[in-house]
């Protein structure tokens, strides 16, 4: 089963990609020139800017938010940063090529843009260390977490040290440009996997790509974000049926809340009156409970068998608990 990384290791492995400086710099180019001088000291903690229309900027920077009074954000503003970013998407959303930056609008009735809100990405390496002797044997493994809480940065490295051993045979289904970043060319921190990307509607289009990642690329391992669709989810179980190894994100809190969703019970064995019909399309389950806290269930199967009987599971506690 292996031995969890101790917290002093883990917290020693853990780095931004190098490239950050540079992606961080390309992202400051796009940003009005008072926004940018507020924003570009918080270089190494920043990690969200909102702009609305006609209220102050608003960023957030080591977990503390900062409300700039005096200067309200204008229309001009808001037509800067789209001119330079090259527009939006039908999905609203706009990326930085070969960054992780997401850049995501709000319009009005009217189609016109009225806010928007940057998520500062970040390749943050290490993170998943402590998962290494797990992800190092053969099983599928699903993640569950609630929103921001690091899933999609877990979830990058864990394509990191997947790709590591399995090099192009690791084929990340990206939705939306969050795993390899924006633009044609994939991230290099997760080189050599390779990045097979998701028209919008995802869901429409996930489980098709999907699909093609199995049919036309013969991969080991296929990676995806944020399942939860009926297409992708049947893949993800056709996947397990061919022998394909699948990692993959799901919201959620616990286990418990992947057993109310009716839409990944046939990933879970199909359960029926408290019993499973069949085997989980994935060996481990692992509960995102915080950044950098974990609860591996390296039994999916068993864990799943005694939540439906009413019981506690018991999991692994891996990462930084202090």
């Amino acid at each position: 089963m292996g031995v969890p990384v101790v917290e002093a290791e883990q917290k020693s492995l853990v780095r931004v990609h190098e490239r950050f400086p540079e992606e961080f710099a390309r992202l400051m180019e796009r940003l009005p020139p008072w926004v940018r001088v507020e924003v570009e000291g918080h270089r190494d903690s920043l990690d969200e800017i909102v702009l609305d229309l006609g209220k102050p900027l608003i960023y957030t920077a080591a977990d503390q938010v900062y409300v700039l009074e005096g200067r309200t954000v204008s229309k001009d503003d808001l037509s800067y940063l789209t001119h330079r970013l090259g527009g939006f998407k039908e999905n609203n959303r706009a990326g930085l090529e070969g960054t992780l930056h997401r850049i995501s609008r709000i319009q009005d009735a009217y189609g016109e843009t009225v806010g928007v809100t940057i998520r500062i990405g970040r390749f943050v390496m290490g993170v998943a260390e402590a998962l290494r002797p797990w992800l190092e044997q053969t099983g599928s493994l699903l993640v569950v977490g609630p929103p921001r809480t690091g899933k999609t940065t877990l979830l990058r490295d864990i394509v990191r040290i997947l790709a590591g051993r399995y090099g192009p045979r690791v084929a990340v289904v990206d939705t939306s440009n969050e795993i390899g970043g924006d633009g044609k060319l994939t991230h290099p921190g997760i080189s050599p996997a390779r990045r097979l990307q998701v028209p919008d509607p995802p869901s429409k289009n996930q489980g098709w790509v999907i699909y093609q990642a199995i049919a036309n690329h013969s991969p080991e391992v296929v990676v995806a974000d944020e399942i939860g669709y009926n297409e992708d989810v049947f893949q993800c179980l056709t996947a397990s049926r061919r022998g394909v190894r699948v990692v993959a994100t799901a919201h959620g809190e616990t286990i418990l809340d992947l057993l109310e969703n009716p839409v990944l019970l046939p990933i879970l064995g199909d359960p029926v009156e408290g019993k499973r019909r069949s085997r989980p399309s994935f060996a481990m389950c692992l509960e995102v409970r915080g950044k950098g806290k974990f609860v591996l269930y390296p039994d999916f199967a068993e864990a799943l068998d005694t939540l439906l009987a009413g019981g506690e599971p018991e999991g692994l506690r891996l990462g930084r608990w202090d």
